[in-house]
């Protein structure tokens, strides 16, 4: 009888060595599948983010020409003042639209333009004297105006279908 005692403490003992056994490798595997979808689940939200981010996108260069001032001027040279002088304020209503959906490294570079392109437009408007007449250093300034207007518009279209690129090989 004592034999049979025997054998039936140790086959309870290894059961419960195996239960033991198969309970800290479950626990195991719930943690190892917790953290795996929990990076699945980060995953998935950092797509929708770039997909909500590249559809804005892609929907400010749709509608690019809906952000341009209105038309003034009578003749084609004075259109085509209006346009430059208009061009930089147009840029800085689509880049504030587009600021939040752009990388940082794209944003320090518009950010410097947009401030310089700033203080010429500023000093454009120093420049033009209260009697309507200008000053000496207007045609310069207005110049150097339309150039930084061309150059931010320029590389705000850059950044834009960098970003658009970079987003879209993202989702690939």
């Amino acid at each position: 009888m004592e034999l049979n005692k025997f054998f039936t403490t140790v086959i309870l003992t290894a059961a419960v060595f195996a239960a033991l056994v198969t309970s800290i490798a479950n626990i195991i595997i719930s943690l190892m599948n917790n953290w795996r979808l929990k990076k699945i689940e980060k995953q998935k939200q950092m797509n929708e983010i770039d997909k909500y981010r590249y559809s804005r996108l892609y929907e400010l260069v749709l509608n690019w020409h809906k952000y341009d001032s209105a038309q003034r001027g009578d003749t084609a040279e004075e259109i085509a003042f209006y346009r430059l002088l208009n061009l930089f304020m147009d840029d800085s209503g689509r880049y504030e639209i587009a600021k939040p959906l752009l990388d940082k490294c794209y944003i320090e570079e518009l950010e410097v333009k947009k401030t310089e392109g700033e203080k010429l437009l500023n000093d454009l408007v120093g420049a033009e004297l209260p009697d309507g007449t200008h000053s000496e250093e207007f045609p310069a300034i207005k110049q150097r105006y339309f150039d930084i207007a061309k150059e931010f518009s320029k590389m705000l279209k850059t950044v834009i279908n960098c970003q658009l690129e970079e987003l879209l090989c993202k989702s690939n």
